[in-house]
C-alpha cells in the first residue's frame, strides 16, 4: 500500500512541477514582453506561486523517491499550511463578491464601512474606489482601448449601415458591460449619439441631475472613466472574475487534499 501511494504521490508531484513550471514561465514572459505595468500586473503573483509550487513538488519528489522521513514531514507540513491558504482566500473571495455593490460607490471619495465586522461584501468597492487605485485602474482601461476598439466601432457603424440609427437599449446589448459603463454616457442623460465616440449634449441641458452625466467627456482618454457608473462596472467584472477564480481554487483545493491525503498515507506507512 504505501508503495501505491508513494507512486502516486510521486506523479502528481510532477503534475505540480509542470504546474510550476508553467506558472514561472508565463510571468518570466509577461515581464519580457508585457508593454505596460497592466500587462504586467501578474507577473509578480505567477512567479512567487510557480516558485512555491516548485519548492513543494521537488521536496515531494525528494521525499517519496528516496524514502526521506525528513523530506516527507517538511513537505506535509507545507502542503498543510499551503491548503489552509487556499481554503481562507477562497472563503475571503466567496465573502466579497456575494452582495451587490452598486449602492457603494455613491461618492467617489465616500469610503462605506462594513456593518459588522464579518461584513467584508463592500471591501472590493472600497478598494477600486480610491483615488490611487483608481487612478492604475483607468489608465489600464485606457492602455486596454477599452473604448477605442475596432470591435466597439464595428457594433455602431453596422447598425448605421442596415439604417439603424442606434437604439439605446440594442446598442447597450451590443456591447460588453465595461464598455456601457464606461464608454458612453448614461441612458438617463439624454445625450445624442453621433458616432461611435462622440455625444451630443442637448441645448437644454442634460435630461437629469445624475452627476455621472457632468463627468461625460468626448475625449477618448476620458469619456466616462471619472464616472461612478464606470466604478460600479469594474467592480461587478472584478467580482465575475474573482467568482471564477474561486473556483478554480475549489478544484486546485480538491486536487492539493488528495495530495496531502496520500502523502500522509505514504508517511505513516
Amino acid at each position: 500500500m504505501g508503495c501505491i501511494c508513494n507512486c502516486f504521490v510521486g506523479l502528481l508531484n510532477c503534475v505540480l512541477l509542470t504546474v510550476g513550471i508553467g506558472f514561472v514561465i508565463s510571468g518570466a514572459y509577461l515581464n519580457i514582453k508585457g508593454n505596460s505595468d497592466c500587462e504586467k500586473v501578474l507577473t509578480t503573483p505567477l512567479i512567487v506561486m510557480g516558485g512555491l509550487l516548485l519548492i513543494l513538488s521537488l521536496i515531494g519528489i525528494m521525499g517519496t523517491s528516496c524514502s526521506s522521513t525528513l523530506c516527507m514531514y517538511i513537505y506535509l507540513t507545507l502542503m498543510f499550511l499551503l491548503i489552509l491558504g487556499v481554503i481562507a482566500f477562497t472563503i475571503f473571495v466567496f465573502m466579497i463578491t456575494n452582495q451587490a455593490v452598486g449602492k457603494v460607490i455613491a461618492d467617489s471619495e465616500k469610503v462605506i464601512e462594513p456593518k459588522n465586522p464579518m461584513d467584508f461584501s463592500n471591501w472590493l468597492a472600497n478598494k477600486v474606489n480610491k483615488e490611487n487605485n483608481w487612478k492604475k485602474i483607468k489608465s489600464c482601461l485606457i492602455d486596454a482601448r477599452l473604448c477605442t476598439t475596432d470591435e466597439y466601432k464595428l457594433e455602431f457603424n453596422f447598425l448605421v449601415l442596415v439604417d439603424q440609427v442606434p437604439d439605446i437599449e440594442v446598442y447597450n446589448k451590443s456591447l460588453h458591460d465595461l464598455q456601457v459603463a464606461c464608454c458612453k454616457p448614461p441612458d438617463v442623460c439624454g445625450f445624442t449619439q453621433k458616432n461611435e465616440l462622440v455625444w451630443e449634449v442637448p441645448k437644454s441641458g442634460p435630461s437629469s441631475k445624475d452627476k455621472d452625466c457632468k463627468k461625460w467627456s468626448n475625449d477618448g482618454d476620458k469619456m466616462c472613466f471619472e464616472c461612478d457608473s464606470c466604478k460600479v462596472g469594474v467592480v461587478e467584472n472584478l467580482k465575475r472574475e474573482w467568482k471564477a477564480l474561486a473556483l478554480i481554487n475549489i478544484c486546485l483545493l480538491a486536487f492539493l487534499i488528495l495530495i496531502y491525503m496520500l502523502g500522509c498515507c505514504s508517511f505513516c506507512c
